[in-house]
């Protein structure tokens, strides 16, 4: 079967998937900006480490890595897709953006933002704060 055809039979084309990513990131930024967070990197990557977003917390010094997961359904918990290899690469970024000064003795957390987005519906966002730790 050729490649297209699977992906369709997974939720659509690498392309409409990207589109459905990107738009949840906007929607996750806003989210997170409503809630005094602010927003300082969306899609960092360092090396082959990246970020959905890169937020201050509204405590003004905890720096957020936010993994942000957006799916059209909720057959499978969006959160239930980050891999051990996933939260591993966050903790890399984490650990390289601790060694640079501007976020050097700051305190990091990971969090992930959920959205389910059902065609034509209105977006169901959930915030886990602290979601997972760093394996470092």
């Amino acid at each position: 079967m050729k490649a297209w055809k699977w992906m369709r039979k997974l939720g659509g084309t690498a392309d409409h998937r990207r589109v459905i990513g990107r738009k949840g990131e906007r929607r996750a930024a806003r989210y997170l900006r409503r809630r005094r967070y602010r927003i300082l990197h969306r899609n960092l990557t360092i090396a082959k480490d990246e970020a959905d977003l890169v937020a201050l917390d509204p405590d003004g010094c905890t720096i957020v890595i936010v993994e942000v997961k957006t799916r059209r359904s909720g057959h499978v918990a969006p959160e239930a897709n980050i891999s051990r290899e996933k939260r591993y690469r966050l903790a890399r970024l984490a650990a390289k953006l601790q060694r640079m000064k501007s976020y050097a003795g700051r305190p990091f957390r990971f969090d992930v933002v959920t959205i389910i987005w059902p065609e034509g519906g209105r977006p169901e966002v959930k915030h886990y704060a602290g979601a997972f730790e760093s394996p470092f």
